[in-house]
């Protein structure tokens, strides 16, 4: 310990007794929705057996890859549905999951879905080839050009393939945001092109009464969130509160805060850490949407987001002109203050992580019968000249509400990689047990990019942090 120096706090105040606000949120509802999951799931194993399934398995060869194709096929549809509803941001599976699961859930059920897709194509072409004695590519050519239905499915299965390998993060890194979002939204237009195939020639959808139920209600069920929650809504909430950017303001080189302002704010539901989909009504490309968090405590006078414009649409979002119309979507996500459930409070955010956590802490200040010392900020930058929103950082060190810890420096290439490199040979453990000793007695607020973030998560959960009372925002996509 005596060889090793982290950073010092700057100043703080004095401690105070104080009470907790009891937690609102709904603990049950994350189980909820994966018991939903598996349950849909069991439904359509269900179904398949139901149908003759298991004695078609034992009936003969070209049955036995036939019948499981059929069930890789119906379980794909299923998960594929299931991403659709994902995609349609349904408001209480956002509270349950949070927007870091989601993530991690929609890249599992993505990925099973479309490799399940694939050997059913690959198990149902081998299946009839044997069936009819021909070779395997004449079967394919003449079930995609002759079988009803099987031309749009065809279509559709080449979306999801592509939509899978721009997934990869190889070639996610080559994509702008704005792009791999553009193609994620042909999983839609793919979901419909394959619902011919399985109306004409599904012989599980339309087996009995029940199958047909479920099916019908299952797309019945996703077409309407989407229409719902991704159209209906976004536009009504844009009309009523009518956003307008107030002032662009510069924080730090590359970086600026958009203040908006507009009416009935207060019935906008945002909770400070929540992010938006934003859309800027100006110049080509306003159609783009921009997922940002609010990066200060949302009052009814204003809101603000704090974004990067070094990116292809940075010029647009910095020359943004007072007046500007303002689309929204959401507020997404559950990096908020009533996750919370003990009195001490730590925020850890790298780059523009720090965003939402500046709001956090803004509001646990006004609120600050929910501490009963300072919080504390470790705050990972590049350099001493990349401290965006400075200023209310300041104001809530200089109130006695915040003590900052800053890891300055270039990223450690050895040893633990969150640390800048002039401390990547601390153990990531012994670094958070040397940033804030009682760690595993506090609330702890994590946001940056995905393998940052995950590095950081994996130190405080064996620093002793509780599950309970870690909560988790990553940037990815």
């Amino acid at each position: 310990m005596a060889t090793t120096t982290l950073p010092r706090a700057s100043r703080v105040g004095g401690t105070r007794p104080v009470r907790l606000r009891a937690p609102r949120r709904q603990l049950w509802w994350t189980d909820a929705v994966g018991v939903a999951v598996w349950a849909s799931l069991l439904v359509v194993v269900a179904l398949w057996v139901s149908n003759g399934g298991v004695q078609n398995l034992t009936t003969s060869g070209s049955s036995f890859f036939i019948t499981t194709g059929r069930l890789l096929g119906l379980l794909s549809s299923d998960l594929l549905i299931l991403q659709v509803l994902a995609m349609a941001r349904i408001p209480w599976v956002e509270a349950a999951l949070g927007q870091d699961k989601i993530t991690r859930w929609h890249r599992l059920i993505g990925f099973s879905s479309v490799n399940m897709l694939l050997a059913h194509v690959v198990l149902i072409t081998i299946g009839y080839a044997m069936l009819g004695r021909i070779g395997i590519l004449h079967e394919a050519f003449s079930l995609v050009t002759t079988a009803p239905g099987m031309l749009l499915a065809t279509a559709g299965t080449g979306l999801f393939v592509l939509i899978m390998v721009t997934s990869i993060r190889a070639a996610r890194r080559r994509l702008r945001y704005e792009s791999w979002h553009l193609l994620h939204l042909y999983a839609y237009l793919g979901a419909g092109l394959a619902l011919p195939h399985q109306l004409w020639t599904g012989v599980d959808f339309l087996a009995s009464p029940l199958a047909t139920a479920y099916w019908w209600g299952l797309y019945g069920v996703a077409l309407i969130s989407v229409l719902i929650f991704r159209i209906a809504l976004p536009l009504a909430r844009s009309a009523r509160h009518g956003l307008r950017v107030t002032h662009v303001v510069p924080e730090s080189p590359g970086v600026v805060s958009v203040h908006m302002s507009g009416p009935q704010l207060s019935k906008l539901q945002a909770a400070p850490g929540q992010f938006f989909v934003w859309r800027f009504r100006t110049g080509p490309g306003w159609t783009r949407g921009h997922p940002l968090s609010l990066s200060a405590a949302p009052t009814s006078h204003g809101l603000r987001v704090t974004v990067g414009v070094r990116g292809d649409d940075g010029h647009r979002i910095r020359n943004l002109a007072p007046g500007t119309k303002v689309m929204v979507e959401g507020p997404y996500g559950r990096l908020t203050p009533d996750m919370r459930s003990r009195k001490a409070l730590v925020a850890v955010g790298s780059g523009l992580g720090i965003a939402p956590l500046v709001a956090l802490l803004q509001d646990a200040a006004a609120h600050s019968a929910s501490l009963d010392r300072p919080m504390t900020l470790v705050r990972r930058v590049s350099g001493p000249e990349h401290k965006p929103l400075q200023k209310d950082i300041d104001a809530l060190v200089d109130a006695g509400y915040l003590r900052v810890l800053d890891l300055v420096g270039p990223r450690s290439k050895a040893g633990t990689g969150w640390l800048p490199s002039h401390l990547g040979h601390v153990p990531g453990r012994k670094a958070v047990k040397l940033l804030v000793p009682d760690i595993a007695d506090c609330d702890v607020y994590v946001c940056g990019a995905a393998p940052w973030v995950e590095a950081v998560s994996a130190d405080l959960r064996s620093a002793g942090v509780p599950e309970d009372a870690l909560h988790i925002e990553q940037f990815s996509w």
